[in-house]
Formats: structure tokens, C-alpha cells, sequence
């Protein structure tokens, strides 16, 4: 599987925690973007870069912490793929290359302190 797969993922907005819908994008050879339908949100996620801000306001860019969580197999971004509502600060990430998880309460490793989200 190449960063050109057109593999659909249920990537949630890290914010509104809704699941990101893919886009289709004009060159079939270009990763799905995934984005988040709440009206006015400018998160994005793309297999082969992360999340991103997609707006033209640079000033809103430079103050969104983006989550840079990456697999510990290949380095490729995880999205996130699960939260719980019972339990508020728990995060499920995974890899779109390999499907493997990782989750914020330390079970995967040291993952809380150095993920950033």
C-alpha cells in the first residue's frame, strides 16, 4: 500500500471529534483528504502528512497545536479512531499504512508524554 492508496479510513476531527468524510481529490494518484464536517472547521487529515489546518488565515495556523502522534512501525501520521465519552481523555490512534494502535494511557509505550495531543 503507497501513500497513493485510496483506502478510506473513519479518521475523527480532533476537535469535534466527528468522523472526517474523504474528499475525492482531482489526480486519482494523491492521497484521500479527510474533512471535518462541522460547519466552519478548517481540520484536515491526509494519510501522508497528518493533520493540517486548511485556511487562509495564517495567524489561526500558527496557534493550532496539531497532534503529531506517528506509528512506531513505519513513522507515518495516526489519526485518531476512537474516543469515549465515559472517559473524556482517552485517545484510540492508528496507522493508516499498517492498522496498528497506540492509545494515550501508556499501554503502547510512552506515548502520553510525547504525542502532543
Amino acid at each position: 500500500m503507497g501513500t497513493g492508496t485510496r483506502q478510506s479510513l473513519h479518521a475523527l476531527c480532533y476537535q469535534h471529534h466527528q468522523e472526517m468524510p474523504p474528499k475525492l481529490r482531482s489526480e486519482s494518484t494523491e492521497p484521500l483528504l479527510y474533512v471535518c464536517p462541522e460547519p466552519g472547521c478548517p481540520i484536515r487529515y491526509e494519510s501522508s502528512g497528518g493533520y493540517f489546518i486548511e485556511t487562509p488565515n495564517k495567524q489561526a495556523v500558527e496557534q493550532e497545536i496539531l497532534p503529531r502522534v506517528r506509528c512506531s512501525s513505519d513513522e507515518r501520521p495516526m489519526y485518531l479512531a476512537k474516543v469515549q465519552a465515559k472517559r473524556r481523555s482517552f485517545r484510540l490512534w492508528k496507522c493508516p499504512k499498517c492498522g496498528s494502535t497506540r492509545t494515550n494511557e501508556g499501554s503502547s509505550g510512552a506515548l502520553g508524554k510525547k504525542m502532543g495531543a
